[in-house]
């Protein structure tokens, strides 16, 4: 393989030094590592994805798994007596899977006002569903302590489909035949 040079700036010796002892001595392997690494990630976003990194466990006991994908649909169903609630998240994974991140509770965390409506109003079912928002950022939810959270990953659309509230799985649908990005030229 040829030789190449790499000019290092003053300020980042240190930096390439602490490289050297965490590779081993083998500089060249982990600015590679480095290099593989970076071009995946680019390659990845400019496809429209993103690395996810979920939370998954149970009562206060959680570890986080990380993976390459674009979240396609979100929805959220409240709880109610003798159903616990429950927040959907779909990512279409960079290798064509599907992930589903679940958190289950049990009720409603006090907050001023309620995002989830009025289960009275007609509009309730319509707006039951939806891939606006993002429910790991909402004040006043952060149910980590009571939440029963979830991840899994389905390789058939069809699977899929079983596995979701109907209008959550047309939500998938219709989302996961668009394209992730659409440059505009303004």
């Amino acid at each position: 393989m040829p030789n190449r040079t790499i000019y290092v700036g003053q300020s980042d010796i240190a930096l390439f030094q602490r490289a050297q002892e965490l590779s081993g001595g083998n500089l060249s392997a982990a600015i590679t590592r480095a290099l593989q690494r970076f071009v995946e990630t680019e390659e990845a976003h400019r496809e429209g994805f993103d690395e996810v990194e979920v939370r998954v466990g149970s009562e206060g006991v959680y570890h986080r798994k990380r993976f390459v994908a674009r979240r396609i649909a979100q929805g959220k169903r409240p709880a109610s007596e003798g159903r616990r609630g429950e927040w959907i998240t779909v990512y279409h994974t960079r290798k064509g899977r599907f992930a589903v991140h679940r958190k289950q509770f049990d009720e409603a965390p006090k907050a001023e006002h309620s995002p989830w409506g009025d289960p009275e109003d007609p509009r309730y079912t319509i707006e039951y569903w939806n891939n606006l928002t993002e429910f790991d950022n909402e004040p006043g939810w952060d149910l980590s302590g009571s939440a029963e959270m979830s991840l899994d990953v389905y390789e058939h659309p069809d699977e899929l489909k079983a596995a979701l509230p109907d209008d959550l799985a047309h939500a998938v649908e219709v989302n996961s035949q668009q394209q992730p990005v659409e440059e505009l030229d303004i």
